[in-house]
This record gives structure tokens, sequence and C-alpha cells, in this order.
């Protein structure tokens, strides 16, 4: 463009009736993941009293990495591999789910009482990227067996806004929505820019929380500058309203909706739970065996 969208628009806001006049948007910290040093990525962690529904939300970068088995319960796994990503990824649980996750498509595991889940690349020298999000259902489904679903790329909403492409991966947006995926309200939308370009971002005053991530490149959002790499801030936590929101070339936002439980949760081992006790009963059920088994990808049936 002759002229390059400045990157510190003037903030607006139009709040919604019922929403809270003095909401401002909040830089969310982010870090490197503790869980697994297979996945090299940051996120927001450890953050649910601002982030609620999401206990987790973070970018990884594997090649050639296996995540080996682990275990999950209480809450809902939901991997998004970019549409760059030059593997697939095998995910299978110890209770028969086994699905291809092809570059493009989303993962959507309902974890209820408890699984081992793990993830293989099936090229073992391509790279995947992508988004994860871990969703609370500490205390719901407790005795329900765990669900996999895969969402296709091509089952996902396309449109252009300017020089704006947007994806609607999981859940609704305006009138657009997910006819095939399980998270109902949770939201994840993908915004890439193929221009430099200044849009308005309408969010809806809908009881959903938003929390935007910067995947790559350099968004500038309610008068946050967002980069990828290099000094700026990667996270945002966004009242509902009208936010500017201009981008650079090639830059890539992530944003996240959800319903906010407003219950108690404590997750700790990939494991979300109402408290303390019901924490140690899912630790133990696992150690017990509860939660299944894996047999290695050699010993087991393949597809």
């Amino acid at each position: 463009m002759a002229h390059p969208t400045p990157l510190h628009p003037r903030q607006t806001k139009r709040p919604a009736a019922h929403a809270d006049a003095t909401a401002i948007p909040r830089v969310l910290p982010v870090s490197r993941p503790g869980r697994c040093a297979a996945a090299a990525g940051a996120g927001v962690f450890d953050q649910v009293a601002q982030t609620d529904p999401f206990l987790s939300i973070d970018l990884f970068r594997r090649h050639g990495a296996c995540i080996p088995p682990h275990p999950h319960a209480g809450c809902v796994v939901a991997t998004y591999l970019f549409p760059e990503s030059t593997t697939s990824l095998r995910c299978r649980h110890a209770h028969h789910g086994d699905d291809r996750l092809r570059a493009g498509d989303l993962l959507w595991l309902e974890a209820n009482c408890g699984t081992v889940h793990e993830d293989i690349p099936e090229n073992a020298h391509g790279t995947a990227r992508g988004v994860r999000m871990i969703v609370s259902r500490a205390g719901r489904h407790a005795h329900g067996g765990p669900a996999q679903t895969v969402v296709r790329a091509d089952a996902m909403p396309r449109w252009h806004d300017g020089a704006v492409d947007l994806t609607l991966i999981c859940g609704q947006w305006g009138e657009r929505h997910v006819a095939r995926a399980e998270g109902g309200r949770t939201t994840l939308l993908q915004l890439d820019w193929r221009e430099d370009e200044l849009r308005t971002l309408t969010l809806p005053c809908d009881g959903r929380r938003w929390v935007a991530l910067i995947a790559q490149g350099e968004v500038a959002l309610a008068s946050h500058a967002l980069r990828a790499e290099g000094a700026g801030a990667q996270a945002l936590l966004l009242p509902p309203g009208a936010w500017q929101l201009a981008g650079r070339t090639g830059a890539r936002l992530m944003l996240a909706g959800g319903e906010p439980l407003a219950e108690p949760v404590v997750y700790r081992g990939n494991f979300a739970a109402r408290d303390e006790s019901d924490l140690v009963a899912l630790t133990r059920r696992y150690q017990q065996g509860a939660m299944g088994t894996l047999m290695p990808v050699g010993e087991s049936s393949s597809d």
C-alpha cells in the first residue's frame, strides 16, 4: 500500500448498553509452556480468573516431536493446526479415539471423566504449528466417557473484510457458525492480513469473554501493539464493543471467545476439578489405570 496503516490507531469503543462502561482491554502475561518440553511456543497459562472458561490458550510449534501419552480430565482440549503446517497429526486417546488431524483442521477432545491422549506427527521431518485451547468442564460430565471429533478445514466458514481474511474455526460469529463443531458457545476466529489495513472489530455483548493472541506479525488492537516477536504485548483480554484493529501484511491474530462458568476450578497436571478433593480423586483414578492406557502405535490397529 502507498500509505501503510499506522500501527497506533486512535482507540475507539462503543460499549453495549449493559456492558461495564469502565471496562478496558487488559494485557495478559504470556509465558512458555512448562508442561511439555516438546512443544515450543507461548501462551496464556494459569490466569483463569481473567480468562474463564479458558484454562490456557497457547501457540505451539513442533518439528518432528511426538507428544507422548498424557492424561486429561474435566476439560476440553481443542487443537487447531495452521494451514501452513507440513505434517498431519495422528491423535489418539485410550478409549478408542483415533483421528488424523490435517493442516487447517480442528480436533475437539471432550475428556470428561478422563483419558490418556497422544499426538504423533505423520511426517518426522515436518512442522506442526497451531493453537491449543484448554476449556474448563470441571465437575461436569464427571461420569461421561471421553469423545473426540474433528472439524475439517472445508467445513469452516471463510470470508473477507477488506484485506483481512477470516476463518471461523469453531463456535459462532454473527450469523456464521460451524455446524459440525461440538463447542457450542466456544469460538475461535482466525484473522489474516493480505495487506496493511485498518478495520473495526466489533465484539458482541452476549456473555462471552474474549482473548486475542497474536500468532505472527504485528497488529495494533485497542491502542495496544501486539507483536509475535520482540517487544510488545502478545495477548489481550477484550471487553465487548467496537475496537480499531490495524495489521501489517502477513499478520495473523487469533480471537477466542467463551462464556465464563464463574465456578471454582483447580487445574493441575492436566486435570480440572472443582476443588482439591476432586483433584485428588482424579489423580487417583489416573494412577489406578481407570483412565486407560495407550498401546504403542506399532501394536495398535492402524487407520
